[in-house]
């Protein structure tokens, strides 16, 4: 999982993340999915489905927001 973008509408934070499938370590194609955190649930959610996303991704969304959210503050 990599972050493509990062970004706070309201409420909620956004994250756009890209998906690598790889095959013998080469990419054989890569999906995007966005993500929100909802401030009222205190929880991670993939924008399409509206499911909780695993505890996985969320330590990684978590990371993500803790190091970008002093810059997404300041905007």
């Amino acid at each position: 999982m990599q972050l493509v973008t990062i970004s706070k509408s309201g409420e909620n934070y956004h994250i756009k993340a890209l998906h690598p499938i790889k095959l013998f370590g080469s990419v054989i194609f890569s999906r995007t999915r966005s993500y929100y955190f909802s401030e009222d649930e205190n929880d991670w959610f993939v924008l399409s489905t509206d499911k909780r996303v695993s505890s996985k991704k969320k330590k990684k969304l978590n990371r993500w927001l803790k190091d970008h959210q002093k810059f997404i503050e300041k905007f």
